[in-house]
């Protein structure tokens, strides 16, 4: 796999030219990003969220409105810079017949639990991009314990509908970010494998470059991933992984702000026609927040053209308690994993 990457903004320019050797192995980088204490019962309650990646538009919430479009353009904002993703979708077998799907809700849910696998101990390196290591019977056991079932039949497809979805973005002034499948490529198990092999047959799914970007440059950040998987609503979803990606200042004092069509444009939640629809979504996400603790109040003030018209809206939000907590120590998980890649390199040197 070939990639150059700008360290000041965190951006990678990548393709999947990789030899796919099949050799798999550890790094310190990818010990790392595993929990710091396993064997701590709350410690099955974290994951991480990765930078660029989590933040990029990528699933499709509705997939009947782009069933016949072969391809599908968003754009996003990260630290500042404009991002263009164009995505191709990816064409299965279902019933004997072709169908075009793009990643949506299941997909993300499959796509966070092998992560919180790679997390929780199977990590590796897989011809040089991060991955997992699994069974399909370890992934929906660990989806099922966290509110989700699906057969492995609707697990298997998940995978293969992110293995053959394409993404290619860029920023404004023409820097690459990314360009490859959501995931690098995936090895899933055949009817002769369980066969022989019962419910250990082994899987591996390589994730996508920006996620072994991350890793390498530990740019991820801790979040409950619990919490995350609890969330039922799409957009409370994202806005939720945004907010521990991101606001790393977070207390109960300082609201954090924002613009409702700014925001929404952002997201893969498209924007309505009608703008009660868009108030209505976004104070559904936010009030979802609120029942989750995740934020303790909010407050909205609409965005007027003349007396009659709403064009916008500006919304206040404060963070729950119980989010700050989180935010503290990801922050201080953070410092000490940095504490201990230097203790390691310097080691190494003498």
């Amino acid at each position: 796999m070939n990639r150059t990457t700008d360290l000041e903004h965190g951006i990678v320019s990548a393709d999947t030219t990789d030899s796919r050797s099949g050799t798999v192995k550890t790094n310190r980088q990818m010990e790392l990003f595993g929990v710091l204490d396993a064997s701590r019962r709350e410690e099955d309650r974290y994951s991480n969220t990765i930078e660029i990646y989590d933040a990029l538009p990528k699933y499709v919430w509705k997939q009947a409105d782009y069933s016949d479009m072969r391809s599908l353009t968003r754009e996003c904002k990260i630290r500042g810079q404009t991002i263009s993703m164009r995505m191709q979708p990816a064409i299965v077998e279902r019933n004997g017949k072709e169908v075009q799907l793009y990643p949506g809700a299941r997909e993300e849910l499959v796509e966070d639990a092998l992560r919180r696998l790679a997390v929780g101990g199977n990590g590796v390196f897989i011809g040089g991009g991060a991955g997992v290591a699994f069974t399909l019977y370890e992934l929906r056991k660990e989806l099922s314990r966290m509110g989700h079932t699906f057969s492995l039949n609707e697990i298997k497809e998940a995978i293969e509908v992110s293995t053959a979805t394409h993404i290619k973005c860029s920023t404004h002034d023409g820097k690459g970010v990314v360009n490859s499948t959501l995931f690098g490529f995936s090895t899933l198990s055949t009817r002769e494998d369980l066969a022989q092999n019962g419910r250990g047959a082994k899987c591996y799914v390589q994730f996508n470059p920006l996620v072994t970007e991350s890793i390498l440059n530990m740019t991820y950040r801790q979040y409950n991933y619990q919490l995350g998987m609890e969330i039922r609503s799409s957009l409370a979803r994202f806005f939720f992984k945004r907010l521990a990606q991101y606001w790393l200042q977070a207390d109960e004092t300082s609201p954090y702000t924002f613009g409702l069509m700014s925001f929404l444009s952002q997201s893969p939640k498209e924007i309505s026609p009608l703008m009660k629809n868009n108030l209505k979504a976004m104070r559904r996400a936010l009030d979802v927040l609120v029942k989750h603790e995740v934020l303790s109040r909010y407050d909205e003030n609409k965005v007027m053209e003349g007396k009659q018209k709403v064009i916008d809206a500006k919304y206040d939000i404060w963070a729950h308690p119980n989010f700050v907590k989180d935010v503290i120590k990801s922050n201080k998980r953070a410092k000490n994993q940095l504490e201990l890649l230097e203790l390691k390199h310097e080691k190494t040197i003498t």
